[in-house]
Formats: C-alpha cells, sequence, structure tokens
C-alpha cells in the first residue's frame, strides 16, 4: 500500500514539474528580453521527460534505455543550436528531429499513463494539462528551427536581419522572434488561425498543418479518457451507496 502510495506521489510529481516548467517557458514570451529563461527551461523539460519512464516500472526496457538517450540527445541538440553562430543553419536540424520523435513519443507514453488511471485525480489533470502545452511548445520551437534553416519561412517575421550583433551572431542572441513564433505555433495548435503570422515555404507550411491536426486530435483522445475515467469513478460511488443501503 506504501509502495502505490509513494509511486503514485512520484507520478504526481512528475507531472506537476512537468506542467510547472511548461508555464514558465509559456510566460517568458510574453518578455522576449527574458527568451533566456524559456530556453532554459526547454532544456529542463527535456531531462524531466526522461523520467517519466521511471513511472509504475522498476526495470528499464531496451525502449526506456533508448527513450532516456533521446531525451539527452534533445537536450544536447537544443544547447548546440543556442551557441553556433547563426549562419551554421545545420545545426537546427537535429533539434527538429530529437525534438519530434522525443515529444510525439513523449505524449503517446503519458497517454498511455493517463489511461491507465483509475481515477480523475489533480495528477491525472495537471499530466492531461503538460501534455498539451508540451505539444505547443515543441511546436514552436522546432518551428524556430526551421525558420533558421530557411530564413522567411514564415511572414512578416526573418530572423537573420542583420543586427549590430554581426554575422557570426548565435542562435541565442538573434531570437528576437522567438516568442511571435511561438505564439504563432499556439494559434496552429488551437486551430484559432488569426492571420498574423503566415507560413510561406513549403516545410512551415506542413508544419503549420501537422500541428492544427495535433492539437485537437490530443483534446478528443485525452477528453475521452477523462470522460470514461470519471463516468466509472461516479457509477463505483453509486454501487457503494447502493450497498451500503443493503
Amino acid at each position: 500500500m506504501k509502495s502505490d502510495r509513494s509511486k503514485r506521489r512520484h507520478r504526481d510529481k512528475i507531472y506537476e514539474l512537468l506542467l510547472s516548467l511548461c508555464l514558465m517557458v509559456l510566460v517568458s514570451f510574453a518578455f522576449p528580453r527574458l527568451s533566456w529563461i524559456g530556453l532554459l527551461g526547454y532544456a529542463l523539460i527535456a531531462l524531466l521527460l526522461t523520467q517519466l519512464v521511471m513511472i509504475r516500472k522498476e526495470t528499464l526496457t531496451l525502449g526506456d534505455r533508448l527513450y532516456q538517450l533521446l531525451g539527452l540527445g534533445a537536450l544536447s541538440a537544443l544547447l548546440l543550436w543556442q551557441i553556433t553562430p547563426i549562419r551554421w543553419v545545420v545545426s537546427g536540424v537535429p533539434l527538429v528531429l530529437t525534438w519530434s520523435v522525443l515529444v510525439g513519443w513523449s505524449v503517446i507514453r503519458l497517454v498511455e499513463r493517463l489511461s491507465q488511471e483509475r481515477r480523475v485525480t489533480s495528477g491525472l489533470l495537471m499530466g492531461a494539462a503538460a501534455g498539451y502545452l508540451l505539444l505547443g511548445l515543441t511546436a514552436g520551437l522546432v518551428m524556430s528551427a526551421v525558420e533558421t534553416i530557411q530564413p522567411g519561412s514564415f511572414a512578416p517575421l526573418n530572423m537573420l536581419q542583420e543586427s549590430a550583433s554581426g554575422a557570426n551572431a548565435t542562435v541565442l542572441m538573434k531570437l528576437n522572434d522567438f516568442s511571435q513564433i511561438n505564439y504563432f505555433a499556439f494559434i496552429c495548435l488551437t486551430t484559432v488561425g488569426l492571420g498574423d503570422i503566415q507560413p510561406v515555404l513549403p516545410a512551415s507550411r506542413i508544419l503549420a498543418v501537422i500541428t492544427g491536426i495535433i492539437g485537437p486530435l490530443y483534446l478528443a483522445v485525452v477528453m475521452g479518457v477523462l470522460i470514461g475515467r470519471y463516468t466509472n469513478q461516479v457509477e463505483e460511488k453509486d454501487i457503494f451507496k447502493h450497498e451500503d443501503r443493503r
């Protein structure tokens, strides 16, 4: 019994930390000069995602080990993308690949964990909310990397405009439009479509389409899980009440 409680607390703590980090990154977009806080949040998220395999598992499989290595690879790709000169456009390629696979795999794992829960708890709700925010943040990060690989992917943004920093400026110093691209990512995720920022090149357009599909799909799956768990919870309470009356 104690072991189940400790596992539940560990699981809820990871969900709580993941949601807190996602909110920290999201809030940092309101302050472009503090974009480094958001990038730090991304790095911590990559590390925390590797801990998702520890939920309800005593021994790790080969797939779990590969997942953890992928998390470390995503963290390395993020650091490489931040510190390399912006003219090294190839530094964005590993970022796009590792983060897309890592978060896609993470969301699948997260939904599987949520579907195994018997009751609707605060931990379950935090995990569901964290998964949705994580999709939007990852879409923004991938879109930002695509903008450095193919300048002009999003109009009217251009992250490669000349500045006093010079041609050897790093991506971290040049991310003046980082918050705007993340804003556009969430606009796509929620399918609002305000139209103030538009994808121009094929890669950016397909990213916008994929993000627009994933958002409602995630909500549909998670809402189905939550409604199913809540219905079972109510039915169990009704059964117990009926038995008590007898």
